[in-house]
């Protein structure tokens, strides 16, 4: 549970550090209290932190064309809001668990939220910190309190004990998907920026051409060109399937594309060797994946009783001056 669940915002910091755009700076920064959690007064730059790792995971997931989607009846904007102030409620929850069960940061732990904080900083842009009110020494406390959400996390799925029955079920119910799931592929890979030399690519592969050499003459990625694996790369079938948009999997030898992926960039594919996972790590593997969705659920549960009792009171004075990210 721990490497999957370490930290909130660095979770959310995913998103932002891929994501970061230029812009002008902003007036001159007053932090005060934007919202209370049980009394607990919320700072300007701490929402905002969460405001914009909660829209650079928004745009991340939908394009920036998630600003004029509709959530049943929601804007992106209201939902961005809604869930900034939830993940806020998380932590705030968490601390207080922690203080109450004797949980704590180790020195180690520290240390980690330190870097994380500072690689966060070198990479936002400035006129975002601006906003935001933020620099290292600010950043690294909410850091702490984003990792210790995350011992909390640990502690409370600790508490929920999996049926053994039940996980034994599951295995038979699922084991043929997750066989197929996660098979690994070994694939080749060009990388082009051209539609019309992407078919072309493609069409030679196809034709038969040597699959290595068409990568040396068409792969646009210059640090792929630099390394060792020549363009190759090992995935689950899943998520294949997933980022690629074929409707089944590719078999050895087979070659697909080119394949848009996104605005200007085609991938063509050839499949060179299948591993499918033996009878033990599939049963390995759906044990885990129900323990995970068990705990959880238990403890997504029990976090979410947690906030459902906190009062929220935004201070509106504050609350109108709000900037958006967007």
């Amino acid at each position: 549970m721990k490497k999957k669940i370490r930290s909130l915002l660095c979770l959310l910091l995913i998103a932002a550090l891929s994501l970061t755009a230029c812009g002008s700076s902003t007036a001159e920064f007053t932090d005060e209290a934007v919202l209370k959690i049980d009394g607990q007064e919320i700072m300007k730059s701490e929402y905002m932190v969460y405001l914009y790792t909660t829209t650079q995971s928004f745009v991340a997931a939908a394009g920036e064309d998630v600003w004029n989607m509709d959530f049943d009846g929601q804007t992106a904007d209201e939902l961005v809001e809604e869930r900034t102030i939830s993940t806020l409620q998380s932590v705030k929850a968490a601390e207080e668990y922690a203080a109450a069960n004797g949980i704590a940061l180790t020195d180690e732990q520290k240390e980690e939220a330190k870097a994380a904080a500072e690689q966060f900083i070198s990479t936002v842009d400035e006129a975002d910190l601006a906003k935001m009110g933020m620099d290292t020494e600010k950043l690294i406390p909410l850091m702490e309190a984003s990792y210790l959400y995350s011992l909390v996390y640990e502690s409370i799925a600790g508490e929920c004990a999996v049926d053994e029955a039940d996980m034994a079920a599951y295995y038979e119910e699922q084991k043929d998907q997750i066989k197929e799931d996660y098979t690994t592929l070994k694939v080749a890979t060009i990388l082009l920026d051209d539609g019309e030399k992407a078919e072309e690519a493609a069409d030679r592969a196809k034709a038969g051409e040597d699959f290595a050499a068409l990568f040396q003459e068409y792969d646009v990625d210059p640090a792929v060109q630099n390394g060792e694996e020549n363009g190759e790369t090992t995935m689950y079938q899943s998520y294949m399937l997933a980022n690629f948009g074929l409707a089944e999997p590719l078999e050895v030898g087979e070659i697909a594309g080119p394949i848009q992926v996104e605005e200007g960039r085609y991938f063509i594919l050839k499949a060179l060797e299948k591993t499918v996972p033996t009878e033990e790590e599939v049963k390995q593997m759906a044990e885990t994946g129900y323990q995970d969705k068990i705990q959880t659920e238990y403890t997504e549960a029990r976090i979410d009783e947690m906030v459902k009792a906190q009062k929220v009171e935004k201070i509106e004075s504050v609350w109108a001056t709000l900037e958006k990210f967007h």
